[in-house]
């Protein structure tokens, strides 16, 4: 069997090409764990859970639920899913109870009858329950 013998230049470029990869990757590591540090809770996950607790109480559970918000930002969605566990937030919801989540205080009878919606309790701190309307 014939040896293969590289060129001492190829030898080098990978070598210096995997130290960089490896230096690359430390780097980031620590870069990232600063960002960590100074941001822990980007979405504030903690404080949906507080702001959904008595809501919670109102659900079925392992109950389907509708959402809606006054933003489209699906962080914000993620957050009530997972504050809301082990509920499921859901299209087309069985139940016709669908939670409302809004960053301002509003007319949210308003609201929710512009969508279909009938306010059932208004909970305080933007968090509001919904039934589907006739």
């Amino acid at each position: 069997m014939a040896t293969v013998r590289y060129p001492i230049q190829a030898l080098l470029g990978v070598g210096i090409t995997a130290a960089l990869s490896v230096y690359g990757s430390f780097s980031f590591y620590d870069q990232q764990t600063a960002r960590n540090k100074m941001q822990e809770n980007a979405f504030q996950v903690g404080l949906e859970e507080q702001r959904f607790a008595a809501l919670k109480h109102d659900l079925p559970a392992d109950g389907m639920v509708g959402y809606v918000s006054d933003l489209s930002d699906n962080g914000i969605l993620l957050a009530a899913q997972y504050a809301l566990v082990p509920v499921l937030i859901v299209n087309r919801p069985p139940s016709g109870l669908v939670v409302g989540s809004f960053s301002r205080p509003m007319d949210y009878a308003e609201f929710g009858r512009a969508r279909g919606l009938v306010l059932v309790k208004d909970y305080g701190e933007g968090i509001t329950l919904y039934r589907k309307g006739p």
